[in-house]
């Protein structure tokens, strides 16, 4: 199948000095081995330095560069990723990801089969001796999904049934690009969750997120997002997000209720540890309560799947499955 890579970057010419060549090597491999057509798509969001000037220098039409005129976030350079790629398959990558140089054809494979939404990768950090993400694993505690949890294979590459992930990271998976566009694409409301939103939500419209651990690339992360979002607000904003996706997409009453109560919980309580982000978090979601009803509304009618079949779902998956957890 032909090819789409996605990197959507803000202020990130020195990154893809470092990482970029990895990305054309990986390329021009999986060109040859396959005799596939292939594209690289960079987006630039109006970082406001000389990305595009230096790309069109270095790299002239091997490169297909669109640029906002003004910053309109991750999720929107995603969307205009995707809306501009030619091929079904979109490779989306962080612009500070280096590549393995045989991992496309791995995410490839999946996609021969139609129900497959979503395929992440295996990700080490740049030095490549720490295990950075895996499979997610989903755990719903507390009122909420959980998905800090990652797996690797415990058997060697190969030997094993396609895996399943609870998410697709938008730093190194491949998507079904009609898919993406027909749900809709990343959500701004869920902003710095978005992959995870968006991975929920294709399992409830009846698709597949999987695993492929053959797949490989190496990443230190955050370091677009530490300079965009400091002093932790990205990660304040990141819970918010959190939160925003249960009230868009937990339909079940009764895990809806475990959620809310939940909340309730931690509306009474988090002031005695000067928990102030939770407030923050909570009350500038609402509002946008109008939207949150309205897609609350449409994901609902455009379910496929419940809550609880996800659940038993990855749970059985999780238990019978050759993987072993990985802590980060």
């Amino acid at each position: 199948m032909d090819v789409s890579i996605v990197i959507p970057t803000w202020r990130g010419r020195h990154l893809l000095e470092s990482y970029l060549p990895s990305v054309i090597e990986a390329s021009a491999a999986y060109r040859d081995c396959k005799g596939a057509e292939i594209e690289i798509i960079i987006v630039e969001d109006a970082g406001g330095d000389d990305t595009v000037q230096w790309l069109s220098a270095r790299y002239g039409e091997e490169i297909r560069v669109f640029e906002h005129d003004k910053n309109q976030g991750f999720c929107a350079a995603c969307q205009t990723g995707f809306e501009n790629a030619r091929f079904p398959i979109v490779l989306l990558l962080n612009n500070d990801v280096r590549l393995d140089r045989d991992c496309i054809a791995p995410f490839v494979i999946h996609f021969n089969d139609p129900s497959v939404f979503a395929v992440t990768g295996k990700m080490f950090n740049q030095i490549g001796n720490a295990f950075c993400n895996g499979g997610k694993i989903a755990q719903f505690r507390k009122g909420m999904w959980s998905s800090y949890l990652n797996y690797d294979v415990a058997a060697s590459c190969g030997a094993y049934e396609p895996l399943l992930s609870f998410a697709a990271i938008g730093a190194f998976s491949a998507y079904d690009r009609n898919k993406f566009l027909d749900i809709g694409g990343f959500d701004p409301l869920t902003a710095m969750y978005e992959d995870i939103e968006i991975s929920y939500r294709a399992w409830k419209r009846g698709w597949l997120v999987r695993y492929e651990p053959c797949s490989v690339a190496y990443h230190d992360a955050g370091q677009t997002m530490k300079r965009r979002y400091k002093y932790g607000s990205g990660d304040v904003l990141a819970r918010r997000s959190r939160i925003l996706m249960h009230w868009i997409l937990l339909h079940d009453r009764d895990m809806f209720g475990m959620h809310m109560a939940s909340i309730a919980i931690r509306f009474l309580t988090s002031w005695l540890w000067l928990d102030w982000s939770f407030y923050w978090a909570l009350f500038t979601g609402l509002r946008s309560f109008g939207a949150i009803r309205n897609k609350r509304k449409e994901n609902r009618y455009k379910a496929l799947r419940s809550d609880r079949e996800i659940f038993r779902l990855l749970e059985h998956f999780r238990r019978t499955a050759p993987i072993v957890v990985r802590h980060v």
